[in-house]
């Protein structure tokens, strides 16, 4: 993950002046390699003071640093899209953003943390994927996928149906949320309502640091460079999907657990050509 990456990433922890900050440093991070710390400031209107808390925030040494690890990454950036970019431009910008997403995902994970993950998952009842908006439909891919496993697994499109279901859940279940920003206040109190219950909670957010996460008793990182394309609009769901798809990959190489999958194959196998 490089630099930017990593602003990206902090982005909702930061105060106003530091996503002033942020913004430009995103926007025009060739430029600032070789402006004085002044400069920056006078540019993100904001104070010199503000431009030193913000280096500290992303746990650099100071603004030297900050235009060091600038200057490391810019043969490598993706191309900032606009609306004179070619098709051809789009579609090589658009392909490698989406496979550093997902690498940059892969690179997240704490293994410790996956192997307790994927017992959680193997040792409950049944699981619940919860979303909103967005990622709803990573809630519901997962299901099905899980439920292939042989893991009974619920997903559903509307809060208050999340809502009933979760107060009829047992410490015996698992309740993953899967939320871009990681802050939305109605999955915060259905997770108030499990941990009350003793139930683990697993949290697949883009901020290891957002207000679900901090509660979850596990989390995965997944990852998304949407700001190189639309600013303060977080829409993919890539690496969430992704991360699924990997927790489903490695407990599909259990023999127990393939043959679920081949006996759904041959029940539905009907309504194939």
């Amino acid at each position: 993950m490089n630099i930017l990456d990593h602003i990206q990433q902090n982005y909702p922890t930061l105060f106003e002046s530091e996503k002033k900050i942020a913004d430009y440093i995103l926007a025009n991070a060739a430029q600032v390699i070789n402006m004085p710390i002044a400069v920056l400031a006078k540019h993100a209107k904001v104070s010199e003071a503000s431009i030193s808390r913000f280096c500290k925030k992303i746990n650099l040494t100071g603004f030297h640093q900050l235009k060091i690890e600038l200057a490391k990454i810019q043969e490598d950036r993706p191309a900032q899209l606009s609306e004179h970019s070619t098709l051809s431009d789009q579609l090589r910008t658009i392909a490698q953003t989406k496979a550093d997403e997902l690498n940059i995902s892969t690179e997240n994970l704490d293994e410790a943390q996956l192997v307790q993950v994927l017992k959680a998952l193997t040792d409950c009842r049944l699981v619940q994927f919860v979303a909103i908006g967005n990622t709803t439909p990573v809630a519901k891919d997962a299901a099905y996928r899980f439920n292939q496993l042989g893991i009974t697994s619920v997903a559903f499109d509307d809060w208050q149906v999340q809502a009933a279901f979760t107060l009829n859940m047992t410490a015996d279940d698992l309740f993953v949320v899967i939320s871009n920003s990681g802050e939305s206040t109605s999955l915060l109190k259905l997770i108030d309502e499990v941990k009350a219950k003793g139930i683990k909670v697993i949290a697949v957010t883009n901020h290891p640091e957002s207000p679900i996460s901090l509660v979850a008793d596990f989390h995965l990182t997944s990852f998304s460079r949407d700001a190189f394309f639309h600013k303060d609009y977080y829409f993919s769901r890539l690496s969430a999907m992704y991360l699924m798809e990997l927790l489903f990959l490695i407990l599909s190489q259990d023999p127990a657990r393939l043959s679920h999958i081949k006996a759904h194959e041959d029940v539905i196998s009907s309504d194939k050509i």
